[in-house]
């Protein structure tokens, strides 16, 4: 069986949202905390200058503003991140390539070529768009199941745990189905 994955907006959106609840989660939390703190402070600082300056609305107008837009990278954070991930990687990513083999994974990108052993997966999650592999550093695999060879993602998960001796957890959007 093998795979591929693009790493296109899609993928990079739910990598960001998977790395949030598991590695990065208190990393995550304070950015996003530091967002929205800022933008509290926008509005009050817009309020206060509407108070106290006489009501210079343009002036307090841009604070709101501020506010509106520190809100919505709040609001959609995982989507800002993918999107200046996107941007870090420009046209320059190239797709990886799995091979699902006996002893464990063969991972392509490009010219280069690394073994990933079963024994060395830690754990399984999966989502809507991807499996993702992690072993006992942290890092990690993004297998997307729409780009499976040879295969179902059902058929790759039944290997994958069978494996690497662990169970899958689901961590995508809603119940699974």
């Amino acid at each position: 069986m093998k795979a591929r994955t693009d790493y296109d907006f899609a993928h990079l959106v739910d990598l960001q949202r998977v790395g949030s609840q598991t590695g990065n989660r208190q990393w995550n939390l304070l950015r996003r905390g530091i967002i929205l703190a800022a933008a509290a402070v926008c509005v009050v600082v817009g309020v206060s200058i509407l108070m106290n300056t006489s009501g210079n609305a343009a002036q307090a107008g841009v604070y709101f503003l501020l506010a509106a837009l520190l809100a919505g990278a709040f609001c959609f954070f995982h989507q800002v991140s993918a999107w200046r991930l996107q941007q870090k990687i420009g046209k320059k990513k190239v797709p990886d390539e799995f091979s699902f083999g006996d002893s464990g994974v063969d991972i392509t990108r490009g010219t280069q070529s690394v073994h990933y052993p079963y024994a060395d997966c830690d754990k399984i999650l999966e989502t809507e768009l991807a499996f993702y592999l992690f072993h006992q550093t942290g890092k990690g695999l993004v297998i997307s199941k729409g780009q499976i060879e040879g295969g179902t993602p059902d058929e790759l998960r039944s290997l994958l745990e069978e494996k690497c001796g662990v169970t899958t957890r689901w961590v995508g959007r809603g119940p699974k189905g």
